[in-house]
């Protein structure tokens, strides 16, 4: 019966296709819809070989988005970059999600996976960078160093090694909201924090901030009396006692978060975030708040401190050391040497497949080190660790970057 089935619906077929044959319309029709069918197959294949999957931290978004659009109308190569945050980040490059993942925090930090911090090939938080520097300073060959790297997909006892880089250099900077505080504008000078040791606020800075962030009901805020108090070691009668400092974080595992931890000096002390602290999942975000709310104070990257200037109820907290001041309030754009930041950093290994290999680290030389490049970190107020060295008299010989190259190499 099935047989029959099947044979009565191939003569069916076979009619069909006998009756477009001979009609010349239907055969043209025909051709047409098999021929778009095949060309459209091969376009998404052809597409999906040139298009590669990356995504991490949502505070390097922004750069990634201009890089990536950059180097599409360069090389015709497409990365895609997907906002998810710097946990997914570095999880993804391990499960092959992303061809490379992106995180705002340092790649030894304990919220990476282990996979990962005991497997990587240059552990001195330079990564990959020196050698890409080189690259493109015309130190080295090029090819023969991508070669070498791309050698370096397993750890001495056979495990998946991985590389990074510390590609840009991003500044956290606190801001806080003057409206309803009371605070003069000579007062609001005083709204400093001296820097303490490794990139963090010295302790009384650390102890004003706990006073704010520690808080685990929004009835025992700190007031800008007590706050300023703190601070200064000076009380005003004209500050305000009954107006709060409203706190502002990102969400907790945000590369910015975990930065806010370590430079607060909370990591250290053990200190922990309360309840009562109000999170958002971005710096842009948590800008939009500090503008909306009378008090306020958060931190946010130096691409969203350097608008204060267009708001009048904003203020920077200034960092002082030593002689040294910065003071984003006046000089906005004085931000290259900022002591308070958190780097960008690129997560990924090397694979079987070669040519992919080399579309990684071709693009990575180029987001890291090429000036085509510079305008767009400046835009965003952010650092290129890697950007060429223009200044001969800082160059060492050939011969000595040589076998600074081949150390380097040698490193796992």
């Amino acid at each position: 019966m099935k047989q029959n089935q099947t044979t009565s619906k191939t003569k069916r077929w076979c009619i069909n296709f006998k009756d477009i044959v001979v009609n010349k319309r239907l055969l043209l029709i025909f051709i047409l819809i098999i021929a778009s069918i095949c060309g459209l197959w091969v376009w998404t294949f052809s597409k999906s070989n040139n298009t590669i999957s990356i995504g991490g931290s949502a505070s390097a978004d922004p750069i990634m988005q201009q890089l990536t659009n950059k180097y599409r109308q360069k090389a015709d190569q497409s990365f895609i970059y997907s906002s998810t945050g710097s946990g997914a980040g570095a999880r993804n490059v391990i499960n092959e999600t992303y061809s490379i993942g992106f995180i705002s925090k340092f790649e030894t930090d304990n919220s990476i996976p282990e996979e990962i911090r005991n497997n990587l090939v240059r552990k001195d938080q330079n990564g990959d960078g020196k050698l890409f520097q080189q690259i493109e300073d015309g130190k080295v060959d090029k090819d023969e160093t991508f070669e070498k790297i791309m050698s370096e997909k397993k750890s001495e006892d056979g495990k998946q090694s991985y590389h990074s880089i510390d590609f840009a250099k991003d500044s956290i900077v606190f801001v806080y909201n003057i409206k309803g505080t009371g605070l003069t504008e000579k007062e609001s000078k005083d709204i400093a924090f001296n820097l303490g040791e490794k990139g963090t606020v010295d302790k009384k800075a650390s102890k004003a901030l706990e006073k704010v962030y520690s808080v685990n009901d929004q009835t025992n805020l700190v007031s800008w009396f007590e706050f300023y108090k703190a601070i200064t070691n000076k009380e005003s009668k004209n500050i305000s006692k009954n107006v709060k400092v409203t706190p502002y974080s990102t969400n907790s595992g945000s590369g910015t978060r975990s930065s806010f931890e370590h430079i607060s000096g909370f990591k250290n002390n053990n200190t922990k975030i309360g309840t009562a602290v109000n999170q958002y999942n971005s710096n842009g975000a948590i800008f939009t708040q500090l503008d909306k709310s009378d008090g306020a104070f958060g931190f946010v990257s130096m691409e969203y401190a350097q608008q204060i200037k267009n708001h009048s109820n904003l203020r920077a907290v200034i960092i002082k050391s030593n002689d040294k001041v910065w003071d984003i309030n006046k000089e906005p754009k004085n931000y290259q040497d900022y002591p308070l930041n958190r780097p960008f950093i690129a997560l990924y290994k090397m694979t079987d497949d070669n040519n992919k290999n080399r579309q990684i680290l071709e693009f990575m030389q180029w987001v890291s080190s090429s000036n085509e490049v510079s305008s767009s970190y400046q835009h965003l107020g952010l650092v290129q660790r890697w950007k060429r060295n223009d200044n001969s008299n800082q160059s060492n010989s050939l011969i000595n970057e040589n076998k600074n190259h081949i150390d380097l190499l040698k490193k796992s």
